[in-house]
């Protein structure tokens, strides 16, 4: 099966470079002809061509909210994600908004299952390369995670 390992983020805004480090990690383990690591800023639409062809896409990323503590590992899959965009731009629409997108413009070619894997965060606001300590400690407990998927 051919899949996508996206790990989103900004590297330097503390907690949200979570997806970046987990595929960095991942990089350096996974040496799978079948299986391609990449990591990005960019969301939404943005996506659409780096997503296309592939029949997986595992996607590690930061969620923010008040509910959960810092660290706490979240796995999603399209069911547990809304289409709706509250965002200003559609540049910025929601995963399921953009592959819902992506098979009217490349039918047969958007990833038919996806899962996210998002770190609950507690600090996104500020310069700095480092990432809280919760944050710091779910990094490997997802690559184990993102690997035992890669082997299904």
């Amino acid at each position: 099966m051919k899949t996508l390992v996206l790990g989103i983020g900004n590297d330097i805004l503390g907690d949200d470079g979570v997806g970046i480090h987990i595929a960095r990690e991942l990089s350096r383990l996974i040496s799978d002809k079948d299986v391609t690591i990449e990591e990005t800023g960019a969301s939404g639409l943005s996506l659409l061509e780096k997503i296309k062809g592939y029949d997986r896409l595992i996607i590690a990323d930061a969620l923010l909210t008040d509910k959960t503590e810092a660290g706490k590992i979240h796995r999603l899959t399209l069911k547990d994600l809304t289409e709706t965009n509250d965002s200003i731009t559609p540049h910025d629409a929601s995963l399921v908004t953009t592959l819902k997108i992506g098979d009217g413009l490349f039918p047969g070619e958007m990833p038919r299952e996806v899962i996210v894997y998002a770190v609950q965060t507690s600090d996104v606001d500020h310069v700095t390369g480092k990432m809280t300590k919760a944050v710091k400690a779910a990094v490997p407990e997802v690559v184990r995670l993102i690997k035992g998927e890669i082997k299904k």
